[in-house]
């Protein structure tokens, strides 16, 4: 997972540093993070109750087909919680989240390489997401 603070301040670093000129590196917050884990934050921030992740009947969960038709009910929370007007689409990408979702394997990335080139930067991923959440609700675009 990657904070888009952390992103930023990774570019700027690299654009800057005659250390790290002609080179590639991963960005990630620097913890980490699994999907599993995220969803007891997530029922936190939302108020809504936890449920266990239950591996196999994730496995056969297809989020893009489930969302297909949820627009209208988008719709109807954004009129009734007096939200930004926005369209699902245009604040989701649903096709995108459900690849990274199921990967067949364990997806880690390292940060030694920037750390050893001189970047430190690194953000607690469930703060983040935390403070994410609420930026976007004090600009009106959830709930």
């Amino acid at each position: 997972m990657t904070d888009a603070s952390v992103l930023a301040q990774q570019q700027i670093w690299a654009a800057l540093s005659d250390k790290a000129k002609n080179q590639a590196f991963n960005c990630t917050n620097g913890d980490v993070f699994t999907w599993k884990s995220l969803w007891k934050v997530l029922c936190e921030v939302f108020e809504v109750e936890f449920v266990e992740f239950d591996d196999e009947i994730a496995k056969g969960f297809d989020l893009v087909e489930m969302m297909k038709e949820k627009g209208g009910v988008w719709d109807e929370i954004v009129e009734k919680h007096g939200l930004f007007k926005t369209k699902l689409e245009e604040i989701t990408c649903f096709d995108a989240l459900k690849i990274v979702m199921n990967f067949d394997f364990q997806h880690v990335c390292s940060m030694n390489k920037s750390r050893e080139f001189g970047f430190h930067g690194f953000a607690d991923t469930f703060k983040s997401i935390r403070m994410w959440v609420e930026r976007l609700r004090d600009m009106k675009i959830i709930p």
